[in-house]
């Protein structure tokens, strides 16, 4: 019986052990199955973010892609249209040019023969051909500088009625030459104030004037006729430019705010002008805050073209002094022994200019450079009405140093009347009375601006 128990006493131990041994071998098996679930979930999870995260990077890679090309597309469109540009650009100014130096030839050619009645035309169709080059010339780089951001509207508040009786004014001789009637519809009581830059705006509401009176239809059996009329809301106001002309078709409403496009010209007839006029207002419009236009056009009947813009309170800026308007042979005489310097470093401009100022009666002195004009001003002896410099000399000299010279030398600021090729917003301030006109510059644009400068010296030394 001993032995029995002492058997059973160590069968039943060992099986207790082995029993205990197992159980602990269970759950630690079952641990490490609960970990390797988890681990497995956890991997899963890991999974499912990097395809998502695989997913984004090339949703983002894709997107890159695809605005890459996008730029390289617009890239290549906007050079193309550039290219565009500068050979309708070049062709157009081509032709005048062109038609310029064979008139000239032309001309010496009746002076040799003394065809002097003959040479007299021809200088005239010079001066026709030049005056088409400047306007197209100048077209050309009004729209660069727009399209190019480098204009800065100049904002003030002023009665909009003001710049559309100047553009009627300035375009009635030509609507009366095309025996088209020019009306104006304005508020006659009350002033329509807006907040813009009348330069620009003007330079818009001329434009589309001036389409309107080159495109009238003289087949119809009513007058043609271009009405220019403002219109005020609460909180806009219209100009509306209508007339009963040939039409645009509705195809053609983008293209004709196109560089060069001009609807029923085929022949590029000049006299209906140079197919930058609606790119212009365009630009103008895109670069003037809360400006809009608004096209509405019937083939065959007529077109309404209309520039809202905000309306601003009742009290505009004031308007600067303007010189009376005066015939060319009166404005001849206001010059005609004035004492100016001229300030230009290049020669066929300054001799042209000395041409001019001759003719004009002006007396002169003439130089070449900054070092001439700081040589010259030590042997005059009287004081000069004005100064005419380009903006940029040699020697990284400017017309900011000749004002600054000529003050010194003189004991007081001298009226400069700046003549450049830079852009007008780029000028800096001279500290003294001045006006800048962009080449190239007419004669009579010339005229005025001395005339303008001289008028405004006359009054500073009446009120001193």
């Amino acid at each position: 019986m001993f032995n029995v128990v002492v058997v059973g006493h160590g069968v039943c131990t060992h099986a207790e052990r082995v029993s205990r041994e197992r159980y602990s071998s269970e759950r630690a098996l079952a641990a490490l199955n609960n970990e390797l679930r988890a681990a497995n979930v956890s991997l899963g999870r890991k999974n499912r973010e990097l395809e998502v995260s695989k997913k984004d990077q090339e949703n983002k890679t894709n997107a890159r892609l695809a605005l890459r090309e996008q730029q390289m597309i617009a890239a290549q469109t906007a050079s193309r249209e550039k290219s565009n540009f500068l050979a309708a650009a070049t062709h157009d100014l081509r032709q005048p040019m062109h038609a310029l130096n064979l008139f000239l030839q032309a001309v010496a050619e009746a002076i040799r023969h003394g065809e002097f009645a003959q040479a007299e035309r021809l200088i005239d169709e010079c001066g026709r051909s030049s005056v088409i080059l400047a306007r197209l010339l100048n077209a050309v780089l009004d729209l660069s500088r727009l399209e190019s951001g480098r204009v800065m509207p100049r904002y003030h508040v002023f009665d909009v009625r003001q710049i559309v009786e100047e553009a009627a004014a300035q375009l009635r001789p030509s609507a009366m030459s095309r025996g088209v009637e020019l009306r104006l519809r304005l508020p006659k009581d009350d002033i329509v104030c807006v907040r813009s830059d009348a330069h620009w705006l003007g330079r818009a509401v001329a434009n589309l004037v001036s389409n309107a009176i080159k495109y009238a239809d003289q087949n119809k059996s009513s007058k043609p006729t271009v009405i220019v009329g403002v219109v005020r809301s609460a909180t806009r106001a219209r100009i509306d430019v209508l007339d009963n002309g040939i039409g645009i078709p509705a195809d053609y409403f983008d293209a004709i705010f196109q560089p060069f496009f001009q609807v029923d010209n085929p022949d590029q007839d000049r006299d209906k002008g140079l197919g930058l006029g609606l790119s212009i207002v365009n630009a103008v419009v895109s670069m003037l805050d809360q400006h809009r236009i608004e096209l509405k056009s019937t083939e065959g009947r007529g077109s309404r073209f209309s520039l809202e813009m905000p309306l601003c309170g009742a009290s505009p800026d004031a308007p600067s002094a303007r010189a009376p308007a005066r015939s060319e042979a009166a404005e001849a005489a206001q010059l005609n022994g004035r004492y100016v310097l001229l300030v230009e470093d290049d020669g066929l401009v300054r001799a042209s200019t000395e041409a001019l100022l001759s003719q004009w009666g002006v007396l002169y002195d003439s130089v070449a450079s900054f070092e001439e004009f700081e040589d010259i001003l030590g042997d005059i002896e009287r004081f000069p009405d004005l100064i005419i410099t380009d903006f940029r000399l040699r020697d990284a000299k400017t017309a900011r140093e000749v004002a600054k010279l000529g003050a010194a030398k003189f004991g007081r600021p001298c009226p400069c009347l700046v003549v450049t090729g830079e852009p007008a917003a780029s000028i800096v301030p001279l500290a003294c009375e001045q006006d800048v006109l962009s080449k190239p510059v007419s004669p009579a644009d010339l005229r005025r601006g001395i005339l303008g400068l001289l008028a405004h010296e006359c009054t500073a030394t009446a009120t001193t």
